[in-house]
């Protein structure tokens, strides 16, 4: 009866140990992307919303004189177009502050997800009780400032202003962390340039510093 009885505690410690084995291998290959699909899904959308509502707001105080102007001699052609590094820097620090502010202020989150998103199969991804996950993330935000010139017409160059805004947030789920990363690119600012452009761009705050040189 004792060796019946140890022999029947190591089959069920057996069988604990390779439910436990499937019920984290099933785990890993269903829950845990379904979680992710669910939770990148819905910051992915608030974050852009976040994003493109904080740069609009932003964008709208400036203008492009504020950034670039251009110089032209005495016979009209243009010699020169200056940059100003601190209006550059100034509003970079601005938009990245707005947008960080943003997606901070959005809390947290929570979605619900139905059981059957859980079973791997399309056909019942929508079926059973839904369950509640709340969702904290942080973000940090980095800012990049982009200029383009392109040729539309005879003498007639566009100029145009771009922020690169690139995003990480780092969601906090119960199951784990997951990063997530949003790239957009906002034009600020453009205008037409009538004459030749200078085989110099000068991107500077005292217009001695030469950080861009366009062919």
């Amino acid at each position: 009866m004792k060796r019946f009885g140890k022999a029947k505690a190591v089959t069920l410690l057996c069988l604990f140990a390779i439910g436990s084995c499937g019920i984290f291998l099933y785990f890993r290959s269903n829950v845990k992307p379904v979680v992710y699909t669910y939770c990148d899904a819905l910051i992915a959308s608030l974050g852009e919303e976040c994003v493109n509502s904080a740069a609009a707001d932003v964008v709208s105080l400036y203008q492009y004189s504020d950034f670039v102007d251009v110089v032209r001699g005495t016979d009209g052609s243009i010699e020169v177009i200056n940059t100003s590094a601190a209006k550059v820097n100034g509003f970079v620090r601005s938009l990245a502050l707005r947008c960080e502010t943003a997606l901070d202020a959005l809390g947290v989150q929570r979605i619900d997800i139905p059981i059957g998103a859980f079973s791997g199969s399309v056909l019942l991804s929508n079926f059973g009780p839904k369950i509640g996950v709340d969702i904290t993330f942080f973000s940090s935000v980095k800012c990049d400032f982009i200029t383009r010139f392109e040729n539309v017409g005879v003498n007639q160059t566009r100029h145009s202003i771009f922020a690169k805004i690139d995003v990480c947030l780092n969601t906090v789920l119960p199951i784990s962390e997951h990063e997530l990363y949003l790239s957009n690119s906002i034009l600020v600012a453009e205008s037409v340039i009538l004459g030749d452009i200078p085989n110099v761009y000068v991107a500077s705050e005292t217009g001695i510093e030469y950080l861009d040189l366009i062919p």
